[in-house]
């Protein structure tokens, strides 16, 4: 029987496509400032170390070679700290950060599960908005900067029948018809599941996805970027979408998750907690007043967070 880790490491990755801590990259210290190690030593957790990536990735040309840097850096701490017997709790701010999380995993088949608003599934050809951390999924699975992904020691693609998405539900023009074609499996989002309040509605819609006899116990990775969560709960960035989960529903999934697999890994990202937009009928402002999304969307990422972790390290 292989053993739990002996203790958490969170893995501090505080950037924005290359910028330290700009925009999402505030997320990662926001958790961590709103007591993530507290709550989590309160569950059982007692063994938990930070490691911080720090922000010197100047040197690098421009936002996409500082990005690339960022994920080598993440790729060499995951493998680090699993070599020591350790979970990896990565805080990220962008959601291509998973793309060095899954680089520093053992070469052996490990399934992602990715929590999001959006597929991410876009090549630099596909992309109409500009959004480098739109593609992170096209470069795990090798559709995107083949090149550069080379670059990260340990980088091999994921196959696309080992990803399953849960959550997303805003698209880029085609990318929908992207995801249903690839034969990629997904839970989708959806605001008439949200009038109807059926709160285990995704966790056994995603039980059936993961309910692969020769895969039970095998190994995954947990991708979570936070806008998966519905605009009720908060908006965590810029790209919020309305028929996401609610914090119980998050909770579900993810026990869901573990109930099918062994987290190996865990990515939080895109949290934006200095987000203070909200709409009117006609005109898009910014206030101060959205501060408590922060504090809620924070509130559920916590509560992710400890969850996963507290399970994993578990005594059995």
């Amino acid at each position: 029987m292989t053993m739990p880790p002996i203790g958490v490491t969170i893995i501090v990755a505080a950037f924005h496509a290359g910028a330290y801590r700009e925009r999402v990259g505030n997320g990662p210290h926001y958790l961590l400032n709103h007591q993530l190690v507290d709550k989590m030593k309160r569950e059982g957790v007692d063994d938990v170390e930070i490691l911080e990536i720090g922000g010197g990735v100047h040197a690098f040309e421009g936002e996409i070679g500082q990005s690339f840097e960022v994920k080598r850096r993440i790729a060499e701490a995951v493998k680090h700290v699993i070599e020591h017997n350790r979970f990896p709790l990565v805080l990220a701010g962008n959601c291509n950060a998973t793309v060095g999380v899954y680089a520093g995993l053992p070469d052996k088949p490990t399934d992602v599960v990715w929590f999001d608003a959006h597929p991410d599934f876009n090549t630099p050809d596909e992309m109409t908005s500009g959004y480098f951390d739109g593609m992170g999924v096209a470069t795990l699975v090798g559709q995107a900067w083949k090149s550069l992904a080379r670059s990260i020691s340990g980088f091999r693609p994921l196959s696309l029948d080992r990803l399953t998405y849960c959550g997303i539900r805003d698209f880029e023009p085609g990318q929908r018809e992207k995801v249903e074609a690839s034969g990629v499996s997904a839970v989708y989002g959806n605001q008439q599941q949200r009038l109807h309040h059926d709160e285990h509605s995704y966790g056994r819609q995603l039980g059936t996805l993961l309910d692969i006899d020769d895969r039970k116990r095998g190994p995954v990775v947990i991708h979570l970027d936070l806008d998966v969560l519905d605009t009720s709960v908060g908006h965590a960035n810029e790209y919020a979408a309305p028929g996401g989960l609610s914090e119980a529903e998050l909770a579900t999934c993810l026990r869901t998750v573990m109930q099918h697999r062994k987290p190996t890994a865990m990515t939080i990202a895109s949290f934006n907690p200095d987000l203070t937009e909200f709409w009117t009928e006609d005109a898009h402002i910014f206030s101060d007043e959205l501060d408590p999304d922060a504090q809620r969307i924070a509130k559920a990422g916590i509560h992710a967070a400890v969850l996963v972790v507290s399970t994993i390290l578990r005594k059995p």
